[in-house]
């Protein structure tokens, strides 16, 4: 998965012809078969230091504009998700949880002033990392890429047809920290040191550019299928497929899922025929229609490119496991400007209160009625905010099944940035956690920071039963 160099296996001959102005062409002697600069560790530092990274900074902006080469995606081949597949499907879940009586740092909430908030109502936590993204991520990773927001154009939008601004202001982390560059004096003379030009450079420094829609981990997906003990599971938002990767790699024998997104619905497709393959099964029986399909093989599956309102509720029943993680209202503009555009949530639902009381609500409700008696409704979702806007749902659907709500598993996630942090606490977001990016003197967070995992169930199990069964019984070794 990582880069090439290129520039040492390239023979001036197989060089791609690229066509830019004058002023630039220095550059294409460092593209690689992509049309991409790439340039390592001594190349990157020599020329920045020869002209200066104010130039060399405007002078990539506007090749890229110039020859809109691809954008460097993560490399990602059939064998990495293969193995991906099979070690997720190995993988002990219980080892990346933890049960409240057990965790040692406080758990914090974006928000702290929920009605039924962590600190009274938390069960535990999950805490895993991206190691298993690749199963997935083989499939979406460039819809995800091209996926806008409400803040502003996607990395993969910015580099395809962004203005050179727009791709001059992504750029400026490739000569800073995220990339190892630092000045140092030689001599009395100042110089940049370290840092490389190289794909994974690109997407670092794009990243904190650009908006990117966040990928969920399948280990969290299938970490919940096996905390519920659930053959039976329900996703209403299937997403970039990862619950559908957790599904396949996790004991649950059947799930139904839907998303309105046509270009998704040919990956689950094609997720589905491989899965099925990793597991022995090269010919399931497959049905595909326009607008479903049903895979009988070693496992089944039923996806609806359909909004989960327009689901047949009617047919969903004996859910064992309700999981999802829907749309943040606005947060995500899904498939904007695609085909089918028309049915998106963020689309179809335009204001706060058509989206909370038309689509969340209602989905929830019938994802909760449509459990087996033993079945768990979770979701993962915290309350949105949208220019500087706090909308909230989640106390909502909370009074909603209050009979039935089991409290909260806490989701970490990576630490927040702190800058960000710090100009949402300085525009007085109304409930923003003051204890949220604080670090140690080792530069470690002080704290778990999570997002929300809203629990209820038809019966009481605890969620956190392997990790105490494996704790009772290593002891002091666990």
């Amino acid at each position: 998965m990582k880069d090439v160099k290129t520039q040492s296996l390239f023979v001036e001959k197989n060089r791609p012809v690229i066509n830019v102005s004058k002023e630039i062409q220095y550059l294409t002697k460092y593209a690689n078969e992509e049309k991409i600069p790439i340039l390592y560790h001594e190349d990157f530092a020599k020329l920045t230091n020869e002209i200066g990274v104010d130039k060399f900074r405007k002078d990539l902006s506007q090749y890229i504009y110039e020859v809109r080469p691809p954008y460097p995606t993560q490399d990602i081949t059939m064998e990495d998700v293969a193995k991906t597949f099979f070690s997720l499907k190995d993988t002990y879940t219980y080892q990346y949880t933890k049960p409240q009586e057990d965790i040692i740092k406080n758990v914090n909430e974006k928000h702290d002033d929920y009605k039924y908030p962590y600190k009274t109502h938390g069960l535990g936590i999950i805490d895993t990392s991206g190691t298993h993204n690749a199963v997935s991520n083989y499939y979406h990773q460039l819809l995800r890429l091209n996926c806008p927001s409400a803040r502003g154009k996607a990395v993969a939008n910015t580099w395809s047809e962004g203005t050179a601004n727009d791709i001059w202001r992504c750029l400026k982390a490739c000569w800073g920290g995220i990339n190892n560059m630092k000045e140092v004096e030689i001599n009395g003379v100042k110089q940049r040191m370290g840092g490389a030009l190289t794909k994974d450079a690109y997407r670092s420094t794009f990243r904190l550019g650009s908006f990117i829609a966040t990928q969920f981990k399948p280990l969290v997906a299938k970490t919940i299928y096996t905390m519920t003990k659930a053959e039976k599971v329900l996703d209403t938002s299937c997403g970039w497929g990862d619950r559908l990767a957790g599904f396949y790699t996790s004991n649950a024998k059947e799930y139904i899922g839907s998303d309105p997104n046509p270009f998704t619905f040919l990956k689950y497709i094609q997720q589905t025929k491989d899965y099925e393959k990793f597991l022995g099964n090269n010919n399931p029986d497959l049905h595909i229609e326009e607008n479903f399909f049903h895979c009988n093989g070693v496992k089944k599956v039923t996806i609806y490119r359909s909004g989960a309102e327009n689901l047949p509720w009617q047919d969903i029943k004996n859910i064992d496991c309700s999981f999802t993680s829907p749309p943040y209202f606005s947060t995500e503009k899904y498939n904007e400007g695609g085909d089918k555009e028309e049915d998106q949530s963020w689309k179809k639902f335009v204001t706060f209160d058509d989206w909370l009381y038309k689509f969340f609500m209602p989905v929830s409700i019938n994802c909760f009625n449509s459990l087996s008696d033993k079945g768990h409704l979770l979701i993962n979702i915290i309350d949105p905010t949208i220019k500087s806007k706090r909308y909230r749902c989640c106390d909502v659907i909370v009074d909603e099944l209050l009979d039935s709500y089991k409290g909260i598993v806490g989701m970490t996630m990576a630490q927040r940035p702190l800058k960000r942090t710090a100009i949402q606490r300085k525009n007085n977001e109304k409930g923003l956690n003051e204890n949220l990016a604080l670090m140690d003197d080792d530069n470690k967070l002080l704290a778990h920071y999570i997002e929300n995992i809203w629990c209820f169930g038809k019966n009481n199990i605890d969620y956190f039963e392997d990790y105490k069964t494996e704790r009772d019984r290593q002891g002091s070794l666990f």
